[in-house]
Parts: C-alpha cells; structure tokens; sequence
C-alpha cells in the first residue's frame, strides 16, 4: 500500500459537477487555441521581421527562443500561482497579457520592443496553458474529464497549423503587424467567451488550493515521468517543423513555399494523430502504452526521414508518419492531470510540470540538431538523435505503464 500511495493517481472529484458543459469546455479549449496562434505567427512572419528590423540569423533566433525560455524556466512556478489564485483569474490574466504582449509588438520600432513582446506573450502563452485545463477539469463531469483533456491536446497543432495557412494572406493584405491585430482580435473574442461561462467553472475548496496539497501532487512519480516523456516528444517534434523547412531548401532543391506549405502539412497531421491518441485513451488503452506505442512509431520514421535511402516523395509520407504517430502522446500525456490530481487545486499546477517539460524539450531539440547538422555536415546524422529521443519517450511510458498499474487497485 505504500508503493501505491506514493504513486497513486487519486482524484477526488467534485461531486457537485452532475453533467459537462461542453460550451463552457470548448471556451477553455479556444484560450489554448488562440494562445498557439502566438506561437505559430512568427515563423511566417520572420522574414518580413528580419528586413524590416535588419535581424540577424542569431538576433532572430532570439526572437523565437524568447517565447520557449519564459516556460522552460517558469511554468510550474506559474502553474502553482494559477492554483493558487483560481484557474479562471489566471486564465483572463494570461489572454490579457497575450493581447499587451501583441499590441506592444505590433507597435514595436526596433529589435528590444520586438523581445520585450515576445517577452510577455511568453508568459501569457504559459499562464493560459496550465490554468485553460483547471476550466476544463471544473465544467466537465468525471466522467467526461478524460475525453474533454484529451480533446484539449488538440489546441497546440490546430492553432499553430491554423495560423501558418492563414499567416501568408494576412501578411500580403496588412503586412506582420496586421498579423499581430488578428492575434489580438482572437484573443479578445475568446476572452469574451470565457466569461460568459464563467458561472460552469466552479472553483475548487480554499484548503485544495493550499501548498501543501498543491506539494501532494507533485510527490508521486507518475507526473514527472509523464512531463519527461512530452519532453522527449517536443524535443523530436519541435526539430522537425523547425528544422524542415531548411532541410527541403538545402538538402532537397525545394522552393520557399513548398517548403513552407510542406511543413504546415507535416504540423497539421499531427491534429488527426492527437485524436487517435483521444480515442485509444477512451477505448481503455492504458495511458503508458499509448506513449510507447506512439514514441517507437515516430522514432521509426523520423530515422526513415532523414538516414533512410528513399525517395523524396517517400521521405516525405516517413515525415507526416512522424508527426501523426507523435501526435498519439499528448492525449495521453496532457490528460493525465485528472487522474493524478487529488483534487481540482493540483490540475493547474500538474500542467505546469509537463509545461515545463514539454517546453525544456522545445528548447533543446532544435538547438541539439543545429549542432549536430553543424559539427557532421549530414543531416543523416540527425536521424540517431531522433531515434534516441524517441526511445528515451518510449522508457517513460513504459514506467508509466507500471507505475499506473500499481497503483489501480487503490483507485
């Protein structure tokens, strides 16, 4: 019984929650959403970026790093505050710091307002990821909180596969800034559909939300592996979409736009894998074997992307293959937090441990690849790093797997 009660995913659900308020689960899942089109605005607009402030390759590179740093060195002490003060509060905190994020970017002169921007959307992104899945744990019943955090997985890909097809337009029609006023235009719209469903997110008991039971949450094993786990994922997915694009314009002899449109395929793929994840989670598939089943399949045709000898159209189904079989973990992954949170207080800050994982692996890969690319001259050579990522995602689901096991009997 110890084992158990030291890995034991309890939740103690609130009993006043008769039925789910899926108006209310689809406003939290919008902030999500809106808050990846933050993310996926500035890949397209970089260009326009770099000539219009004169950017270098490494000042631009610290325009994108900016966003992933704030959450890789901050999202559990920002998921505790969320808990803290109430998933709700944090939420419209972090949509309102989106919007001043945006306005001060879209009015930006040079390259400091730009960071300064990108600064605070950073911790905008952040504040609404862990506090969005607290709304979704209050409006669902219990049980529909695995199927609606599921479904919320799905808010990373479809905004950023979202916002790359549409970027291209906005910025011919109305230049980057008409980009950013979009961004921000969104964003108030889903404010705004946030607090009319406020009343559906009922906040969890004062003495849930104290830091001692916040601390329980974090003392079993099960929320680390799982954050260690989309961390191996973000590091291989992340170097992927990054990295793309260079790699069909060096490597391949593709255009600029068929490189862009190549990789917003390859980003948008991974939407129909996150539900597949969403459905073998609902068919009982153990959340342990979801991330095994998803990190052997990725890795197998990520190395077959870039070591294999194929054919480029080859090549390039091994790619999609990637990112839709990747796209498998973070159901499993994200909806973790109803199962390993004893009460509503621990869903925000649960969320920000795998946000911090999820965002460390975003920060490495990329920068791990460029300089295996750099120090061999073949991105061949890339493969095996893939490879390792993947098996180092597959370990942890597997002692997920065992640590869950273990653990059922006491549920």
């Amino acid at each position: 019984m110890a084992g158990a009660a030291a890995g034991a995913p309890r939740p103690r659900l609130n009993a006043r929650m008769a039925a789910t308020h899926w108006p209310a689960v689809a406003a939290a899942i919008s902030t999500g959403v809106v808050a990846a089109v933050y993310v996926g605005k500035l890949p397209p607009a970089l260009p326009a970026l770099s000539a219009e402030f004169g950017l270098s390759l490494v000042a631009a590179g610290w325009v994108v790093s900016m966003f992933n740093a704030i959450a890789t060195a901050g999202a559990i002490f920002i998921g505790v505050l969320a808990d803290r003060a109430g998933a709700y509060r944090s939420c419209i905190a972090g949509l309102a710091l989106l919007v001043l994020g945006g306005t001060v970017g879209a009015a930006a002169t040079g390259p400091a307002w730009l960071l300064a921007s990108r600064f605070i959307e950073g911790i905008g992104f952040v504040t609404v990821s862990v506090s969005a899945a607290s709304l979704i744990f209050a409006a669902a019943a219990a049980a529909d909180r695995k199927l609606a955090l599921a479904v919320w997985s799905t808010y990373m890909p479809f905004g950023f596969a979202l916002t790359l097809f549409a970027a291209p337009a906005l910025i011919a029609a109305a230049g980057w800034r008409g980009l950013w006023l979009a961004a921000i235009a969104l964003t108030l719209a889903c404010a705004a559909w946030l607090a009319a469903a406020r009343r559906h997110y009922v906040r969890p008991p004062a003495g849930t939300r104290s830091l001692a039971s916040i601390g329980a949450g974090f003392r079993q094993p099960g929320p680390w592996w799982v954050a260690a786990a989309m961390g191996c994922y973000t590091a291989q997915w992340s170097a992927m979409m990054m990295w793309l694009p260079t790699f069909l314009v060096q490597e391949r002899a593709a255009s600029v736009l068929g490189a862009s449109l190549a990789t917003a395929g390859a980003v948008l793929v991974n939407l129909p894998g996150t539900l597949t994840g969403t459905w073998l989670l609902q068919r009982h598939v153990p959340r342990g074997r979801v991330i095994m089943l998803g990190a052997v399949a990725m890795g197998i045709a990520g190395v077959a992307s870039l070591a294999a000898p194929l054919p480029d159209a080859a090549r390039y189904a091994a790619c999609l293959a990637f990112s839709y079989c990747g796209g498998v973990i973070p159901p499993a992954v994200l909806s973790s937090s109803q199962a390993y949170a004893r009460s509503g207080g621990q869903v925000a800050s649960l969320q920000g441990l795998i946000m911090q994982g999820s965002n460390l692996g975003q920060f490495v890969g990329p920068v791990a690849i460029a300089a295996l690319v750099a120090a061999t001259g073949d991105w061949a050579h890339a493969a095996w790093a893939f490879g390792a990522a993947a098996a180092g995602a597959a370990a942890c689901g597997r002692v997920v797997e065992r640590v869950e096991r273990r653990a059922a009997p006491s549920r």
